[in-house]
C-alpha cells in the first residue's frame, strides 16, 4: 500500500496524512519537504529552488527499501518527484480558497506567496499534474472542509483506496470565486 497526498499548502496533507496512518496501524509517512531539507536539495546553496531530480532519485531510493513497502507519501511536489510505478494510489486534497486564505494569513505568508498558492488551487494546478502523473484510475480528488474532523477524510483515503468506485476526480471548480466574489477579483489583480 502506497498512497500519495498531495495538494496546495494549507489544505491539511499532513494532519490527515498523520490521522491515516493512525487508522493504518501506523504505517511510516515519508514527508518530502523533511527529504528535501535534510539532504538540501537545492539548485544551489542560495536558492530555495528544489532539485527535483535529486529527490526523485533519493525518493526512487526510499521506495525500493522494505520498510516502505507501506507508506504514506506526502507533499504538494509529489508529482514532480515521484515514479508513478513506485506508488498505488494518489489523493489530492482540495480546500476553499477563502479557507486557505485565512491559513496563509496566520502562518504570515507573503502576499506573492498567497497569491501564488491560492492561484495554483483555484486552477487546479496540482491536480491536473497528479491526474497527468499518476493516472485518472490513481487519482482522486477530495474536498477539505475546516469543520471536518481530519480522521473522517483519513477514512475517506482508505475507502477510496479499497474500492475505485468512489473515487472522484474534476468535481472541484474554483474559478466561479472570481467570478462571483469582487474580494478575490481585487486580491488577484491588485485593483482597488
Amino acid at each position: 500500500m502506497r498512497i500519495v497526498v498531495s495538494g496546495t499548502p494549507g489544505v491539511g496533507k499532513h494532519t490527515i496524512s498523520e490521522e491515516l496512518s493512525k487508522l493504518l496501524n501506523g504505517i511510516p509517512i515519508i514527508d518530502i519537504n523533511k527529504i528535501i531539507l535534510s539532504n538540501h536539495y537545492f539548485i544551489s546553496s542560495s536558492s530555495d529552488e528544489v532539485d527535483l531530480i535529486k529527490t526523485f532519485n533519493m525518493l526512487k531510493i526510499m521506495l525500493s527499501e522494505k520498510k516502505y513497502k507501506d507508506v504514506i507519501i506526502v507533499g504538494h511536489i509529489a508529482p514532480y518527484v515521484l515514479d508513478s510505478s513506485l506508488t498505488d494510489f494518489s489523493v489530492v486534497l482540495r480546500r476553499h480558497p477563502n479557507e486557505l486564505k485565512r491559513i496563509y494569513d496566520i502562518r504570515t505568508y507573503s502576499e506573492t506567496k498567497t497569491r501564488d498558492n491560492l492561484m495554483s488551487e483555484i486552477l487546479g494546478i496540482i491536480s491536473y499534474d497528479a491526474l497527468l502523473k499518476f493516472g485518472k484510475l490513481n487519482t482522486a480528488e477530495i474536498e477539505v472542509k475546516e469543520n471536518i474532523l481530519p480522521t473522517i477524510f483519513a477514512q475517506k483515503i482508505i475507502d477510496m483506496y479499497e474500492n475505485k468506485s468512489l473515487r472522484e476526480f474534476g468535481i472541484t471548480d474554483w474559478l466561479p470565486i472570481l467570478q462571483k466574489d469582487p474580494q478575490m477579483i481585487k486580491f488577484y489583480y491588485n485593483v482597488d
